[in-house]
């Protein structure tokens, strides 16, 4: 299973690390603090994909 980091979830979606930690706060995009830092799995991923496709 890939984890990815918050600045490259930002990157695959073209906006700022900030506003991936907005969707996280939001619970719009699911992720885990490891280390008190965000990670988001590759299935987190595809689940924020397939909500924003509804």
């Amino acid at each position: 299973m890939k984890v990815y980091t918050t600045d490259e979830v930002a990157d695959m979606l073209k906006i700022s690390r900030n506003s991936v930690l907005k969707l996280i706060k939001k619970k719009e995009l699911k992720a885990k603090k490891v280390a008190r830092k965000w990670r988001i799995t590759e299935g987190h991923l595809q689940d924020f994909f397939e909500d924003e496709r509804s």
